[in-house]
């Protein structure tokens, strides 16, 4: 099968730009994600060395429910703006249907239920390994005071291309929910046998999306960070004049952090969903074909 990298890259940048309607569904949980910043801010203000312990132990307990739910709510609002996004990926591709905001949220309802399936299949079966090896590095990291990320490292980078097919193996069962009707798990094995077939188009694709975006945004942020350097410099001059300015720059950081974010989301997401339907179509195409010729 004759795949094509420049055509999938080149209409993945059409689409992300043209159809900005996925940049704004997509920001819906980042900005509930965002939320955990002043419930940290809250924590830090209201904990203080000399109150009573029962009182640090209740606001520590209330500070771990507040994150509990903002995580809850931020997964399932996740979730669900994947679903219509990828509905309007899958729209685009076809030709038809309404890619309008309310349209979209509306119309990826009656998948959110599989869509969460696929989800939990994912985070509960591969998700909690690369979760725990990820915990024991920074547990490890912890311990050997870093150094421990130095041995880890190479074992890391080579984990890279594993990752990279757990991501290709989501996104293509999302878009199997969508383009194909499927139940949860079904959508899964189908994702899992169109990853397992097509390994390396998934791990050159991901790669490219993948450092592409990330080595763009860098350029793009290393100036937010400028600032920072000068926080030595106004906590001198004074409490209020440092509060000043950290509250500008997170005026200006976070709304910038979640731009670049969103669209970073779009693009790798976009080139999964048309990689997933572009092979999927071409299997289509060919087994009809054989079958008609024979």
């Amino acid at each position: 099968m004759n795949f094509d990298y420049g055509n999938i890259l080149t209409r993945t940048l059409q689409i992300s730009w043209k159809h900005k309607v996925f940049w704004g569904i997509l920001t819906l949980p980042l900005l509930v994600s965002f939320a955990m910043f002043p419930v940290m801010f809250l924590f830090l203000f209201f904990f203080e060395e000399n109150q009573t312990s029962e009182v640090n132990a209740l606001v520590t307990l209330g500070f771990f429910f507040f994150t509990f739910i903002i995580v809850i709510v931020s997964t399932i609002l996740q979730v669900f703006a994947l679903s219509a996004v990828t509905l309007g990926i899958v729209r685009v591709d076809k030709g038809e249907g309404s890619l309008k905001f309310i349209d979209l949220l509306q119309d990826s309802r009656e998948y959110f239920w599989r869509q969460l399936g696929v989800f939990m299949i994912i985070q509960f079966s591969v998700g909690l390994i690369f979760a725990a090896f990820f915990a024991f590095v920074f547990a490890a990291m912890i311990v050997t005071m870093g150094l421990a990320s130095l041995c880890l490292q190479p074992i890391i980078i080579l984990l890279m291309p594993l990752i990279f097919l757990v991501i290709g193996v989501l996104e293509a069962a999302y878009t199997a929910v969508v383009a194909e009707n499927l139940s949860a798990w079904d959508a899964v094995r189908r994702g899992f046998e169109i990853v397992r077939d097509h390994i390396w188009k998934y791990i050159i694709i991901t790669f490219i999306v993948y450092f592409g975006v990330t080595l763009v945004s860098s350029v793009l942020t290393f100036p937010m960070f400028i600032p920072i350097m000068g926080f030595p410099i106004f906590a001198e001059s004074g409490s209020e004049m440092l509060l000043g300015v950290m509250a500008l720059f997170i005026c200006i950081f976070f709304p910038v952090m979640i731009l670049i974010s969103v669209i970073s989301q779009t693009l790798l997401k976009v080139s999964l969903d048309l990689t997933y339907l572009h092979l999927t179509q071409k299997a289509e195409n060919q087994v009809i074909f054989n079958e008609t010729n024979s």
